[in-house]
């Protein structure tokens, strides 16, 4: 009978999850990075990399899964609902609060004494901005999102007792959807969507029951997405195919974590993004705009190297009640006379929390967490030819929620 309601359950778990995956998977971040892989992880702050030890380890670090004996899988998505105030010198705005809804699914397989296998599909970047159809800035941008999922494989191997490495491929399906007014009568709607391949090497060193530690990094990742430039009301403008080029950048993730007894766990990180890869966004056009002749159009980007510190604790209530808190500061990447509409944002903080719940070989997790920018005003600038405008109340509100099962 339990058997039967194992297979009941994990039936549904299935089902659920080809639901999840026709969800739109974009949102709105810091830079545009995401982090949310997983409830547990969410809860934590994302501080997961040196515990890494449930099947979200395949993206939080997928050298942990060596930690992990049998067969265990886990998916889910997190809820995001972005928003904030944009004051130009005409008007002031605020961005629609959609909702965007990335997903995980992870499983990871103990193929021999040392060897184990881990497969995840999750979500690194997204942007979601839209604007009011009639805002100010709407012949530069009304519409932007940006959305990737990427489907990695991993090789974990236990070279020791302490130490495991893990490596693999990375192949990150992109699509975008950029909107703008180039007259008063006409929109322009560019759709692409095209792959990448990058890969992923991480460690995993337990010194000792207590102390522990990991490193992830995540290579660069070059995107040609290609697709069409459609325009309503001709007004001299015409249809035609279009490629838009970006480079996707690396990252480094250090976690340490200390587990003072069998209640409590905590864990403090560092994630180094590489974001001056990210040099310029560049459309191709088979017709140029306003032109009609064949041409490209560059964006300068030119954005920073930066960091985010994050931390997390985990407290045993109960045989089967896991308490969780954390908290993130996220530097922002975009240089001063740089910034555009595309991605109204600064640094920022997150304040997250969740709880746990195991019931056998299940496992429920639920997260809660509010993200804030800081307030951040911009000069006019000829690089993105945007005017001066203040970003104020820039804030995003999450939830997530995964299933996990042991096999």
């Amino acid at each position: 009978m339990k058997q039967d309601r194992a297979k009941a359950r994990l039936s549904l778990c299935v089902l659920t999850l080809l639901c999840l995956l026709c969800l739109p998977g974009a949102a709105s971040a810091g830079g545009f990075a995401l982090y949310e892989y997983s409830a547990r992880g969410n809860a934590m702050g994302g501080a997961t990399i040196a515990l890494a030890d449930d099947a979200s380890a395949v993206a939080y670090n997928p050298a942990g899964i060596t930690q992990l004996p049998g067969t265990r899988v886990m998916f889910g998505l997190t809820a995001i609902a972005p928003t904030a105030d944009v004051q130009t010198a005409n008007e002031k705005t605020t961005t629609q609060a959609n909702i965007y809804t990335p997903p995980h699914a992870f499983i990871s397989y103990q193929a021999g004494e040392r060897a184990w296998l881990g497969i995840g599909l999750y979500t690194r970047f997204g942007v979601g901005t839209q604007y009011g159809y009639e805002w100010a800035g709407t012949t530069k941008l009304y519409r932007s999102e940006l959305e990737t999922y990427s489907l990695a494989a991993n090789l974990a191997l236990k070279l020791t007792d302490s130490l495991s490495i893990a490596f693999g491929p990375e192949l990150m399906y992109s699509s975008g959807d950029l909107r703008s007014r180039p007259t008063s009568t006409t929109d322009q709607m560019i759709s692409v969507s095209g792959f990448g391949v990058g890969g992923q090497l991480a460690v995993h060193y337990k010194f000792n029951d207590q102390w522990s530690a990991g490193f992830t990094y995540h290579s660069t990742q070059k995107h040609v997405d290609k697709g069409r430039a459609k325009f309503t009301e001709n007004a001299g403008l015409q249809d035609g195919n279009i490629t838009m080029s970006l480079t996707l950048p690396a990252s480094y993730n250090l976690g340490v974590a200390y587990k003072p007894n069998d209640k409590w766990k905590f864990e403090v990180d560092a994630v180094f993004t590489q974001w001056q890869d990210y040099e310029k966004l560049v459309y191709d056009y088979e017709k140029k705009p306003l032109s009609l002749t064949p041409g490209q159009i560059e964006r300068d980007k030119n954005w920073r190297n930066v960091w985010r510190f994050q931390g997390g604790a985990e407290y045993q209530a109960l045989d089967w009640l896991a308490l969780r808190a954390g908290f993130v500061w996220d530097q922002d990447p975009v240089r001063k006379g740089y910034e555009d509409y595309m991605l109204p944002s600064s640094d920022r903080k997150i304040y997250s929390t969740g709880f746990g719940v195991t019931d056998g070989a299940f496992t429920y997790d639920v997260s809660l967490m509010y993200l804030v920018n800081n307030h951040r005003s911009v000069d006019s600038n000829s690089i993105n030819n945007v005017g001066a405008y203040e970003v104020s109340n820039s804030r995003a509100y999450m939830a997530g929620f995964s299933i996990g099962y042991t096999y």
